[in-house]
């Protein structure tokens, strides 16, 4: 009989942990839905730094400000990736020029996992030159499944303001000295494995991200043709007037310049990059 009833007590509490497992579960956060609109965070990333640091508040002050000018609604943050950073909304401590893109794109991907994704948020990205590199290795590492990279990244828009996607020139000028430049070389190893295509759809999580990419052929670091990638749904080349660092920091005026979506219009005067890099991100497109 007392063996019976101590059955029974152990069964019973069995029963009793595996319920009180079942209700404290977190359940995973569903994907959010695709929309246009100024209420999502943009994460700005800046790109290489001759120096080994930047002032995030001051490499993307023109744009933030213009953002916050239009009425954007959402938080405007800023990703920092050398240890030297400052004025950052997060900082990568252990960042130096010799660290990979993969490297950094690794710590990236698992900031905006971390902090949104998990938690069922998406995020908006404007990435200028080798910034742009390391989101976009960001998303192709996730869609990939390659190991220490998270399966879901809810990055919805991708705005990169003359990104060497081809490679640049300038990489030669220091590739000796540092990875970074090393991996910014036409042709190199880590460029190669990005493969032709921009990571638009992840089959891992059933998420898809618009791309943007904006050149200009008066950038002198950056070629037109590198800067635009030529595989993007949406592509923006500036005729001139426009240079490297200008392509993020000039907000206002008409500017001559063409655009792609399926094929390229005839040059006209359009908005400032810095404007154009707010409308791409405003309203999203998966056609």
């Amino acid at each position: 009989m007392q063996r019976s009833l101590r059955r029974l007590t152990l069964f019973l509490s069995a029963v009793l942990a595996l319920a009180v497992t079942t209700l404290t579960v977190t359940p995973a956060s569903a994907a959010p839905g695709h929309s246009d609109g100024s209420s999502n965070r943009v994460i700005f990333v800046h790109g290489f730094a001759p120096t080994g640091k930047h002032d995030c508040a001051k490499y993307f002050s023109d744009a933030r400000t213009h953002f916050k000018n239009k009425n954007w609604r959402g938080n405007l943050l800023t990703f920092g990736y050398y240890k030297g950073d400052k004025n950052c909304s997060y900082t990568y401590k252990n960042g130096t020029r010799n660290k990979s893109l993969n490297t950094v794109a690794k710590v990236f991907a698992n900031y905006v996992s971390d902090n949104y994704s998990k938690k069922g948020d998406k995020v908006d990205v404007v990435a200028h030159s080798m910034g742009g590199l390391i989101v976009r290795a960001a998303l192709y590492h996730s869609s990939k499944g390659t190991p220490g990279f998270p399966k879901k990244l809810y990055i919805e828009d991708v705005v990169t303001l003359g990104t060497p996607h081809g490679g640049t020139k300038a990489g030669y000028a220091c590739s000796r000295l540092f990875a970074q430049c090393k991996e910014m070389k036409p042709r190199s190893a880590f460029l190669k494995s990005l493969g032709t295509t921009m990571p638009k759809h992840n089959r891992r999580s059933g998420w898809t991200t618009d791309w943007t990419t904006v050149s200009s052929y008066n950038d002198g670091v950056v070629s037109e043709a590198s800067g635009i990638a030529g595989v993007a749904k949406h592509e923006v080349q500036y005729k001139a007037g426009i240079s490297h660092n200008e392509l993020k920091t000039v907000d206002t005026g008409r500017h001559k310049s063409r655009i792609k979506h399926s094929h390229w219009s005839a040059w006209s005067l359009r908005v400032s990059p810095v404007e154009q890099a707010r409308q791409a991100v405003l309203f999203h497109s998966t056609t």
